[in-house]
């Protein structure tokens, strides 16, 4: 949340950030949940120039996060909502002008995050800045296909068609389908494709999208995906690092803590393999693109793949080997994101 308001901010409209499920704002254990990182970002980046609207469906939780948003004294630009997310952020959608908005979608199933409830943002117009960060919860989407049941003949059944048609909703069309009900295919890979899948259609509106598969340890299934959609190309370059940071950082504490690597770097033990040959496909597809344009085209063929700084080391070694050349002029040896890159 930090660099994203930051580098929002200075665009000069209002900013509207919306936590659909926001929960209680802290956590049993007195960790701050997602309201209150979303407004300590916002009042150290954007004070003033915001408005955080979360919403909650229980009273209780209602109850306390209003204490909490008090309490921190940020009640002029915080509101609490309490009632049905599904209509409260259509109700939203339908009063939106030209403000900079960040909507967060975490609900505790799929019926709250229909592609239908996703449209009137996604609609909006380009000229205005929209991002969308949603959780797409995987176990219950392999309930809800059924395959098995699909198998044996059993999709007419009434209870079968209604979990079919609540994906469809879900997906914005039947293609979850044919990839749920593939035979001879793992969970995990059917998960990737649909996934994948759900972004082409995402992309349909915002052109920038992206997906982070979240476990509790490295040998785990996926529990939920983090998927978000942008309509600049900032975003999924900033969201980019964020996700491999946040991602490859846990996962190393989970498969080492109490070992011997418990406090090594989780940077130090990463692979960049790959790399060099993404760069150079990339180059030879798109001769003369600048430093920065190949990059974004690797970030959007190889999403939570690599970092920024390692694929500059990369191209610095490759240029050096002279597997790239760039004439473009500098005054010193060090390339820069203006540079545009070919092979020899």
């Amino acid at each position: 949340m930090s660099p994203y308001i930051a580098k929002v901010n200075k665009r000069g409209q209002r900013i509207l950030l919306i936590d659909g499920y926001a929960g209680p704002g802290m956590f049993g254990d007195g960790k701050p949940g997602s309201p209150v990182i979303i407004c300590q970002a916002a009042e150290k980046f954007a004070k003033g120039n915001y408005q955080a609207i979360f919403i909650n469906i229980d009273q209780t939780y209602h109850n306390t996060l209003t204490q909490v948003i008090h309490q921190e004294g940020w009640s002029n630009s915080v509101k609490t909502r309490l009632g049905d997310s599904t209509v409260l952020l259509q109700q939203l959608a339908a009063s939106l002008t030209n403000q900079t908005v960040f909507l967060y979608i975490d609900p505790f199933g799929l019926k709250e995050c229909e592609f239908a409830l996703l449209k009137p943002f996604l609609d909006r117009n380009r000229k205005f800045s929209t991002e969308i960060v949603l959780t797409m919860q995987m176990p219950i989407v392999h309930r809800l296909a059924t395959r098995h049941a699909v198998e044996d003949g059993r999709q007419d059944e009434q209870i079968i068609k209604s979990y079919h048609q609540r994906l469809t909703k879900v997906f914005g069309g039947e293609y979850w389908q044919d990839i749920m009900w593939q035979q001879n295919v793992s969970s995990e890979e059917r998960e990737f494709q649909l996934i994948k899948a759900y972004q082409d259609k995402l992309t349909q509106y915002l052109a920038f999208v992206g997906s982070c598969p979240v476990r509790l340890q490295t040998d785990k299934r996926i529990k939920y995906f983090i998927v978000f959609a942008s309509g600049h190309e900032d975003s999924m370059l900033l969201m980019n690092d964020i996700m491999v940071n946040a991602y490859f950082a846990k996962m190393h504490e989970a498969a080492y803590a109490g070992t011997l690597f418990e406090e090594t770097d989780w940077r130090e033990m990463r692979s960049t393999k790959g790399l060099d040959e993404a760069i150079i496909q990339t180059v030879a597809e798109y001769p003369g693109d600048t430093r920065h344009r190949i990059w974004l085209r690797i970030v959007q063929r190889h999403f939570m793949r690599y970092l920024e700084k390692e694929y500059r080391s990369a191209v610095m070694h490759l240029v050096d080997q002279k597997k790239l050349i760039t004439p473009t002029h500098r005054k010193t040896k060090l390339l820069n994101d203006n540079c545009r890159l070919y092979l020899p």
